[in-house]
């Protein structure tokens, strides 16, 4: 899953550094040195200095923060070692502060006396691969492999609060790695200097890679596509790049893309939920697991580089629901994917979302309830998906083709860039100009919870909707006994997979389980490692439960292949 907008949702701290002169810039450099990694252990460390050029606050004023948890995800905040902060007159006694316990929240280092001039921070962040235990979240996490280490900065880098801007430098030490070690951020190759001046928590968005790298291409350049990865994947990712190059390059013509922006993808190996990925900036981050095949990950590849055109506006229901209408559109359009393979992306999507027992629920009730049921945590991506499959139909019918959602997204897009607003009004405008009150009505009734059906033509004269049974996706238990660092198997149905494979309330579930992959294919069994009596033992089961029929599309033979893609 694609979550750019919690990336940043620790950004918004009380704020005590005080504003600098305007003729001398606020500098802020982060210096990283990766220390000695030990692979076969899972361990290693990183060593952060921060250098802030003026820095004054008074005694109880936020001099830097890191999310202890963001989006469902651990950070070193409560484990970093070795934190020492030293201003012009010596060490500055730090106070810790956290915020309120939650599915996001944040740790605040607290000036213990005044701070006048520049500022260096010092403080090491551990690493260790041992699987996280709170189960789905998105890739962020420090982790080391192939003899390197990797991590999104939100998860790693102490910053101060948001409302003052800085020259940003990125630099590195790769002194303690193996020989031939690389390095390479979301920002450049290198040593880089942030374009501009912005934010410190900017860097909260950013992917980090050092070690032994494997590139695509070998010579890669600041500006334009490349890759990056380490380890050894099970297929060869070279290929696999070479054609998520190819369709870049389509997606910025598609986009009108001006110039040729950096963009990079980092390639990680994730052992909770394999294929999953997140946009950041310049960049996404996609993973892989012990078995994964390089076709597999084409739809996340294509799904995360779509945010980045799309994914500012009105929510998650906006940035996913295109992201997952054009996830394999795109690349039909362009020549890229078979018409068979953008099928079976439109089906996948329509029997995940018609099987759910929870698709009516409404929007606003996704937010507080997304980490706790991975049926309410795909409605912004399947719901959303299925709604602009919808919304594209009725434009290209109501403009006898002339037109379709491609243009209201142009529209926004160009709204972003002229430095507009692209909020659910605007949007609602201009769906409003294209369809009236009836597509104002569309909008609201996705919103609302109301069922999406695209007609059975939507997707175009080769396709025509049917009808098949599935299982729905139910775990027979309540799905929150899986959220957080204890999982305690509660609310079990003696009637359910679950219970018949032996499955008790009381159990206690020691290894994390990413439930998003396991909900989208009918066939795939779950295995829980149960704690009980103190013996840990595994159960599996199917988490099925009863029959219905679900909307699906299938291939109509009488119509040529020419008549397809548009």
């Amino acid at each position: 899953m694609a979550l750019k907008a919690l990336v940043l949702v620790a950004a918004g701290i009380g704020l005590g550094l005080q504003p600098a002169s305007a003729a001398v810039p606020r500098q802020l450099t982060v210096l990283i040195a990766p220390g000695e990694m030990d692979e076969e252990k899972g361990l290693g460390h990183v060593d952060i200095t921060l250098t802030l050029s003026q820095a004054e606050a008074e005694a109880g004023d936020v001099l830097f923060s890191l999310p202890i948890v963001i989006a469902n995800t651990v950070t070193v905040a409560d484990h970093l070692m070795g934190l020492m902060a030293r201003d012009a007159l010596g060490e500055v006694p730090l106070v810790v502060r956290d915020d309120p316990v939650a599915l996001a929240y944040s740790r605040h280092w607290l000036a213990g006396r005044a701070v006048a001039g520049p500022l260096v921070v010092t403080y090491r962040a551990p690493i260790d691969n041992t699987p996280p235990r709170r189960g789905s979240g998105p890739p962020y996490q420090l982790r080391t492999e192939g003899g390197g280490f990797s991590a999104v900065g939100n998860t790693f880098i102490l910053l101060p609060p948001a409302g003052l801007d800085y020259q940003i430098a990125l630099d590195w030490d790769l002194s303690a790695m193996v020989p031939g070690a690389t390095a390479t951020s979301s920002w450049g190759e290198g040593d880089v200097a942030l374009p501009g001046t912005g934010p410190a928590p900017q860097l909260w968005s950013g992917v980090f890679m050092a070690g032994p790298m494997k590139r695509y291409p070998e010579t890669p350049q600041n500006a334009g596509f490349s890759a990056a990865w380490m380890g050894k994947p099970p297929f060869d990712p070279a290929p696999l790049m070479a054609w998520t190059k190819t369709l870049h390059d389509w997606m910025g013509d598609f986009f009108q893309e001006t110039g040729d922006p950096p963009y990079r993808v980092f390639l990680r190996f994730n052992p909770i939920n394999a294929g999953g990925g997140a946009a950041l900036t310049n960049s996404f981050l996609t993973t892989y697991g012990l078995a994964t095949e390089a076709e597999s990950i084409k739809g996340t590849l294509a799904h995360e580089m779509i945010h980045t055109w799309t994914s500012l506006g009105p929510g998650q229901w906006y940035s996913e629901g295109n992201a997952v209408f054009y996830q394999a559109r795109l690349p039909w359009r362009g020549g890229l994917l078979s018409t068979e393979d953008y099928l079976v992306d439109i089906n996948d999507t329509a029997r995940r979302y018609y099987t759910n027992a929870l698709n009516d629920t409404p929007n606003d009730q996704i937010a507080p309830r997304f980490w706790e049921d991975t049926r309410v945590r795909t409605l912004p991506y399947d719901r959303g998906g299925l709604y602009f499959a919808v919304l594209d139909d009725q434009i290209r019918k109501g403009s006898a083709g002339a037109r379709s959602v491609d243009d209201l997204i142009f529209a926004m897009i160009a709204r972003r860039r002229a430095g507009l607003p692209v909020t659910e009004a605007d949007w609602q405008d201009l769906v409003a100009r294209e369809l009236g009150d009836v597509g104002r009505q569309l909008t609201a009734d996705m919103l609302a919870g109301k069922l999406m059906l695209p007609a059975s033509d939507a997707y175009g004269p080769c396709f025509a909707r049917t009808t098949k049974p599935f299982r729905r996706f139910e775990l027979g238990f309540e799905p929150r006994s899986l959220v957080g660092d204890v999982k305690t198997i509660s609310g079990l149905d003696p009637g359910s997979e679950a219970a018949k494979a032996g499955l008790r309330n009381g159990d206690v579930v020691t290894v994390a389980v990413a439930m998003d992959s396991v909900q989208g294919d009918p066939e795939r069994t779950l295995t829980l490692q149960v704690t009980r009596e103190g013996e840990t033992f595994p159960i599996t089961y199917l988490p099925r439960g009863e029959w219905v029929e679900a909307y699906q599309w299938e291939r109509r033979p009488e119509v040529p292949e020419a008549a397809c893609r548009s």
